[in-house]
């Protein structure tokens, strides 16, 4: 799979996020574990879950840390989860975890990988 690079030369914050376009190709990507084993996840994409950002946080290319970066979702931001994912470890929003959240800011084109603990959940 080839890797997908963006940049944020000049980016606008506009409504709580900055975003980048990527370089390289995008669409649909199939999550798997570094040793050859699937990272577990968790499709909603028949009923995605509405989630509000707890703090500015990075929206990712994969939901992994080392991935690129494709811009930064501002405090209090409304967005659709569309499935989860189980990988790596992180530390963010004051919480360490593995679990992500594949996002999405409706009407805007927006997507990528977001850690879960910096999300409020309806049930939270």
């Amino acid at each position: 799979m080839a890797a997908t690079t963006s940049v944020l030369i000049g980016a606008v914050l506009t409504s709580g996020i900055a975003v980048a376009s990527p370089s390289g190709p995008t669409g649909t990507r199939t999550v798997q574990g570094s040793n050859a084993t699937a990272a577990a996840a968790t499709s909603r994409a028949a009923s995605p879950i509405s989630v509000r950002t707890l703090e500015a946080v990075t929206l990712r290319a994969e939901p992994t840390t080392g991935s690129a970066a494709l811009g930064v979702l501002g405090k209090g931001v409304k967005l659709l989860a569309y499935e989860g994912a189980v990988r790596g470890n992180y530390k963010a929003c004051g919480k360490s975890g593995n679990k992500w959240e594949r996002v999405g800011k409706e009407g805007t084109g927006i997507k990528g990988w977001v850690v879960s603990s910096c999300l409020k959940y309806p049930w939270s």
